[in-house]
């Protein structure tokens, strides 16, 4: 028997536990860009300030998910169009209106907003967050316009769209997401 056998196992069984281990690893490495952000559950963190939660978050980047342990989600962090066509609401004299809005929003970086809309979001696609951002606006649009009469709206819809902005700002922020921008198309009596 050749007396080099035994180091020439010994070194192919450290290569094969190597090779697992690195193939383990690679599989478990999970790398995100910076339009979306990893949500990584399952242990405990302990933040800057003391603070701890059962989760963490990663921006534009990559981070090793433990197996078993760890579940890894992903958040997008890219504009949504939210289109309201032929929206239909009366002005302050009781004028039926019909208008045409467009709204983009999105989900702001901060970690604040991106743990707010982990909470709203993070189960949900793109179709169920419109859902549930639409009666928003629809909602802060039909308090701006019902305070206005039709020749205030039709002489400036830019206005109007920033008062929209500027009310649906809070409510959305508190899911975590911020308007990109808000337009009316010309308001038509109906």
């Amino acid at each position: 028997m050749n007396p080099l056998l035994p180091v020439i196992l010994a070194a192919a069984a450290m290569g094969l536990i190597v090779s697992v281990f690195a193939a383990v690893w690679a599989s478990r490495y999970v790398k995100v860009g910076p339009n979306r952000v990893l949500i990584v559950s399952g242990r405990q963190h302990q933040l800057a300030d003391g603070t701890r939660r059962g989760f963490r978050i990663v921006k534009g980047g990559g981070t090793f998910v433990v197996p078993v342990i760890e579940k890894v989600e992903v958040l997008s962090l890219e504009v949504i169009t939210i289109e309201m066509p032929e929206w239909r609401g009366r002005t302050a004299k009781g004028v039926p209106v019909e208008a045409d809005c467009l709204a983009q929003v999105k989900i702001k970086g901060d970690d604040a907003s991106i743990l707010a809309a982990a909470e709203h979001f993070l189960s949900k696609d793109e179709g169920e967050v419109k859902n549930i951002v639409r009666p928003v606006l629809e909602k802060h649009l039909r308090t701006i316009l019902s305070s206005l009469s039709v020749e205030e709206v039709d002489r400036d819809l830019e206005a109007c769209a920033k008062r929209v902005e500027g009310a649906a700002s809070q409510d959305l922020g508190n899911m975590g997401l911020g308007i990109v921008s808000f337009t009316i198309r010309p308001v038509r009596a109906g």
